[in-house]
């Protein structure tokens, strides 16, 4: 019997507490912005543009495959990432990171998600990045760049996202 009651009391948290992915999911198609600050070489700069992204999440870990077109007349770029969402500590709130694993040139990027509510008509995300490469194509030097990203969700529909390459 005392074995019993210990397998079921070791059991009974596993079952009555739901995990974020049985209430939302954050897959879909993102429309948003990109803010940053950079310096290259030494040299400062800023700038914002449009950015699109495709996330598909599975249990508390997503995907992200993000779009956007940079000046470096490379035209269409691409960022890959992988990420985990965390448990909301009250409320309607979730939060996460996520990593970047490829794209159009080698890269390297931590990027936090700032709390969020998931209730409401429609579902948004402000992000903060750092990002660094000394291989940005056409400029030599290391790059730094400090970014906000704001991301706002325009469909629920589950997408293609390339895989990490790392």
């Amino acid at each position: 019997m005392r074995r019993l009651a210990t397998l079921v009391i070791g059991v009974l948290p596993q079952f009555s507490v739901a995990t974020l992915a049985d209430e939302f999911s954050i897959t879909g198609e993102y429309r948003g912005m990109y803010a940053c600050d950079s310096t290259t070489a030494g040299v400062p700069s800023s700038w914002a543009r449009p950015m699109t992204a495709s996330i598909v999440q599975d249990g508390d870990h997503f995907n992200v495959d993000l779009k956007y077109t940079d000046e470096q007349e490379l035209g269409h770029e691409y960022s890959l990432y992988r990420g985990q969402l965390a448990e909301p500590t009250q409320g309607d709130l979730l939060s996460g990171y996520f990593v970047a694993c490829g794209g159009t040139f080698p890269s390297q990027e931590l990027a936090r998600i700032f709390p969020a509510a998931t209730g409401g008509e429609t579902f948004s995300m402000a992000i903060d990045s750092v990002w660094v490469s000394d291989q940005v194509p056409n400029i030599p030097g290391l790059t730094v760049q400090s970014c906000k990203w704001s991301l706002t969700r325009v469909s629920t529909d589950a997408s293609d996202v390339r895989p990490c390459e790392q």
